[in-house]
């Protein structure tokens, strides 16, 4: 979900080596090429997934780490992208999940001129995400890693996971 602490995971494999893509600015930058005069991005993401089905996003991501052996995608909002995913290699779902109002609150220290500008806002959001899907990934994640506490906390829990993830890619093993 928005400010969970997505891309602050995704870093920890960047630290490595690894490429990273956020969905989201993925989606921003197609919206600051295509969107209309008022539209919100969560409008914007809703109508190109009407007009051009659900994995349009996906699709554009591929494009950014295209030739990569392995990578990063922050942000997967469905199991269509999921799917997306699954077909040009192996997928592990990393489900981040954080309290909405601390979610809110980090949205509020952030700054992002598309973050939610009150609870209320953060949570009709919310909303939106779970229409599109978000839960069923969620549901279906790999590992599931609460971030609840301080920056260093998450870090120190998820580097044990990053650490499992590319010693098993370095291997060569299967994940099983």
């Amino acid at each position: 979900m928005p400010g969970s602490g997505k891309s602050l995971l995704a870093s920890l494999f960047v630290e490595r080596g690894v490429k990273a893509v956020s969905m989201g600015d993925v989606v921003r930058d197609m919206y600051s090429r295509e969107g209309r005069e008022g539209e919100s991005l969560m409008d914007y993401a809703k109508r190109i997934r009407a007009e051009r089905g659900e994995d349009v996003v996906a699709r554009a991501t591929l494009e950014r780490i295209k030739g990569e052996r392995l990578a990063v995608v922050d942000g997967v909002r469905s199991l269509k992208e999921v799917e997306v995913f699954s077909n040009v290699g192996d997928v592990v779902i990393i489900a981040v999940h954080s309290s909405p109002k601390l979610r809110y609150s980090r949205m509020t220290e952030r700054g992002r001129r598309d973050d939610a500008k009150s609870l209320e806002e953060l949570r009709r959001r919310d909303m939106e995400e779970i229409r599109l899907g978000i839960g069923g990934v969620i549901a279906l994640a790999d590992f599931v890693v609460v971030n609840d506490g301080t920056v260093e906390d998450f870090r120190r829990s998820s580097e044990r996971i990053v650490k499992v993830l590319l010693d098993v890619e370095g291997s060569g093993r299967s994940r099983g």
